[in-house]
C-alpha cells in the first residue's frame, strides 16, 4: 500500500512544484483570488469533503464570482452565478474544451469515442445519440421500462415487507431498463447475461473515482476490474450486433439505439465500425444509470422526509388514472407534473454531477482576470443551484418553486443547470426523466415506503458521481390493493 502511496504523490509533488514556480503563469497578469496555499495538498483535503461548502466559504471570502482552487498539483478556476454560467457554457471549443477536461473516462469508454475524438467527429457522434432518442423512440421505451420495472420487484422485492439498499437497487433498475431499452431484446435473450452484464457496469463505475480524475492508467485493483469490464461489454456488444447485421430482411426491424447507431453514417457515407458502435453504448448507459439511478434514490428519500409532498403525487396519480386508466404511457407521464418536479427538485438539491469542467485551451478573460491555459475551468451545478438570490429558500425541498407562477429555474439564464446547459447539454435528459418517472409510477402504484434504519442519507462526495452515502436503507411495503386497482 505504502508503494502505490510512494508511486502516487511523487509525480504529484513534482507537478506541484513545476506550477508554484512556473514564473510564465505568473506573467499572465491578473489572476483570480487563489485559495488553497498549502504545499503539494492546496484545499484538496477541505474541498474532497464537501466540494459545494468549500464553493460556498471561497465565494463568500473572496467576494468573487471567480476564484480559483489550487489541488493537488492542479487549479480549477471556478465560475459561480447566472452571468458567469453564461460565460462557462457560451464559450467556445476553441477557448474551453469538454474533450481535453474528461479525458480521464476513456478507459471506461474506450478509445475514439466521445472525448478521445477530434471535435467535428465527437459532435456528430453526440448528434448520433440523439437521433436514438426522439419523441417517437422515447414513446415506445415507456412500455418496455415499465415491464422490466414491475419484472425486477417481482424478482427482488419479495414478500410483503422488505428493507433494502435503496441506491444499490436503483442502480441495478436503471442499468436493467435503459439496456433493454436501449440494446433491445437481445439483452434479455440470456438471463445470464443480463445479470453479468449489471455486474460489469459496477465494474465500470469503479473505474471513475478520484485517482482516476489524476491518473486514469494507475495500476489498481479498480483501473484492472474497468479495463476488464469495458472488454467483456465490448464483446457482448459485438455478438448482439453480429446478429442484427445477419439479421434475416424477412424479420421486423428492431427500433432501438442499437439499431440506430448500426445505422448512422458520418458526413460522407461513412458507417460507424463495430467498435465505435460498443463504445458510444457503453457511454451511454453508464451515464444515464448514474444519474437516473442516483435521481430516482433521492426523490424517494425527499418524499419520505416531506410526507405532503407524497401525498400530493399519489393524488395525482389517483387522478391520471381515474382520467386515463391504469395504462402507463408517454402521454399519461407527461401528465406527471408533480413527480416531475419531485425529480426536478431533487436534481436542484443533490445533482449527480457537483463540478462541470472544461480545460482552458488559451487564455480567457472574465471581468478583470485571466485564466491562463493549461488550467482547469468549472462551474458547480450544485452551488448554483442554491443561491439565495435565485431561489428561495435554496436549501429547502420545495417542488412548488417549478409551478409556472413562480418558475424559479427561469428567473435568469442558466439557473437550472443539472443536465449541464449550451451546446454540451446532456442529449439524455429527456430519456432519463421519463425512466425514472416511469420507474417512479410504478412504484408509487404498487408499494407504500418509509425510512430504513438510517433514515435521511448524505452525500458521499468520495466519488466523483455524488450519490446517497452506502447503505441508503428503505423500507418497503407492498399495497394491499395496488392503487391502479383501487
Amino acid at each position: 500500500m505504502n508503494l502505490w502511496l510512494l508511486f502516487l504523490v511523487i509525480p504529484v509533488a513534482l507537478a506541484l512544484i513545476a506550477f508554484w514556480f512556473d514564473p510564465k503563469r505568473r506573467a499572465k497578469g491578473n489572476l483570480p483570488p487563489v485559495y488553497g496555499t498549502i504545499p503539494v495538498i492546496g484545499c484538496m483535503t477541505e474541498f474532497s469533503k464537501d466540494p459545494i461548502a468549500t464553493c460556498l466559504k471561497v465565494n463568500r471570502e473572496t467576494k468573487s464570482d471567480i476564484f480559483t482552487l489550487h489541488m493537488t498539483g492542479f487549479n480549477l478556476t471556478m465560475l459561480v452565478g447566472s452571468e458567469a454560467n453564461s460565460a462557462f457554457f457560451k464559450a467556445t471549443d476553441e477557448e474551453l474544451s469538454q474533450k481535453e477536461a474528461y479525458k480521464f473516462v476513456t478507459p471506461v469508454f474506450g478509445p475514439g469515442v466521445v472525448f478521445d475524438t477530434p471535435p467535428a467527429l465527437f459532435y456528430e457522434q453526440i448528434k448520433f445519440v440523439k437521433n436514438g432518442l426522439v419523441a417517437s423512440s422515447l414513446k415506445k421505451y415507456v412500455p418496455i421500462i415499465e415491464a422490466e420495472a414491475r419484472n425486477f420487484f417481482a424478482k427482488n422485492w419479495k414478500g410483503k415487507t422488505g428493507e433494502l439498499d435503496f441506491l444499490y437497487d436503483m442502480n441495478k433498475l436503471t442499468i436493467i431498463t435503459a439496456s433493454r431499452s436501449l440494446i433491445g431484446q437481445d439483452i434479455r435473450n440470456d438471463p445470464k447475461v443480463q445479470e453479468e452484464f449489471v455486474d460489469l457496469y459496477h465494474d465500470l463505475e469503479g473505474g471513475l473515482n478520484p485517482i482516476a480524475f489524476f491518473f486514469p492508467y494507475f495500476p489498481i485493483p479498480q483501473h484492472w476490474r474497468r479495463d476488464r469490464a469495458r472488454v467483456r461489454v465490448t464483446q457482448i456488444f459485438k455478438t448482439f450486433i453480429k446478429a442484427r447485421r445477419s439479421r434475416p430482411e424477412s424479420e421486423p426491424v428492431p427500433e432501438d439505439m442499437l439499431e440506430n447507431l448500426i445505422h448512422s453514417e458520418y458526413k460522407g457515407g461513412v458507417p460507424l465500425d463495430d467498435t465505435t458502435i460498443c463504445g458510444l453504448l457503453i457511454g451511454l448507459l453508464f451515464a444515464g444509470q448514474h444519474t437516473s439511478g442516483i435521481t430516482s434514490s433521492w426523490t424517494g428519500f425527499f418524499l419520505l422526509k416531506h410526507p405532503e409532498y407524497m401525498q400530493e403525487v399519489l393524488q395525482e396519480q389517483r387522478e391520471i388514472i381515474k382520467e386515463h386508466g391504469k395504462e402507463i404511457n408517454f402521454d399519461t407521464l407527461r401528465k406527471s407534473i408533480k413527480l416531475e418536479n419531485c425529480v426536478r427538485e431533487a436534481l436542484r438539491m443533490y445533482p449527480p454531477l457537483i463540478i462541470l469542467m472544461r480545460k482552458v485551451q488559451k487564455d480567457i478573460y472574465y471581468r478583470d482576470y485571466v485564466i491562463p491555459a493549461g488550467d482547469l475551468v468549472g462551474v458547480s451545478p450544485g452551488y448554483s443551484m442554491r443561491m439565495p438570490e435565485i431561489y428561495t429558500n435554496p436549501n429547502t425541498f420545495d417542488p412548488h418553486r417549478f409551478d409556472p407562477e413562480r418558475a424559479e429555474d427561469k428567473k435568469v439564464p442558466y439557473a437550472y443547470i443539472p443536465f449541464g446547459g449550451g451546446r454540451h447539454g446532456c442529449p439524455g435528459e429527456n430519456f432519463g426523466l421519463m425512466q425514472i418517472k416511469t420507474i417512479w409510477t410504478v412504484m408509487l402504484r404498487t408499494f407504500e415506503f418509509e425510512f430504513g434504519r438510517q433514515g435521511m442519507p448524505v452525500p458521499d462526495y468520495t466519488n466523483l458521481v455524488v450519490g446517497p452515502t452506502q447503505p441508503a436503507w428503505i423500507k418497503y411495503k407492498r399495497r394491499d390493493v395496488p392503487l391502479d386497482e383501487q
